[in-house]
């Protein structure tokens, strides 16, 4: 059962990173939103795989390591999907107001 949930939440990240791009597709910044989230991720991974943090007393093969990056990943494509939930919002606010 727990490969499963495994699966489920590995393809659920692609999933809500693009519902978020789509969502954000009309905004101005988007490209600046982007290239940041990209530099963030490789910031991740450099720190998770590449520093000398001993957080993990015995991981021969290195998946809690792998583990820990899917699961950063996981929580930065959520907080990104909400802050894309809060610009929808915002804009269809304002959007209202203006009319």
């Amino acid at each position: 059962m727990g490969v499963y949930i495994f699966y489920f939440l590995l393809i659920l990240q692609p999933i809500l990173w693009i519902i978020s791009i789509y969502i954000l597709r009309n905004w101005k910044y988007i490209i600046r939103y982007f290239l940041m989230n990209i530099i963030v991720i490789g910031l991740y991974s450099c720190v998770i795989f590449y520093s000398n943090f001993d957080y993990f007393t015995n991981d021969p093969y290195g998946l809690r390591k792998i583990f820990s990056l899917l699961f950063c990943l996981g929580i930065h494509t959520f907080i990104g999907l909400l802050f894309a939930l809060f610009y929808k919002y915002k804009n269809s606010q304002s959007n209202i107001n203006n009319n």
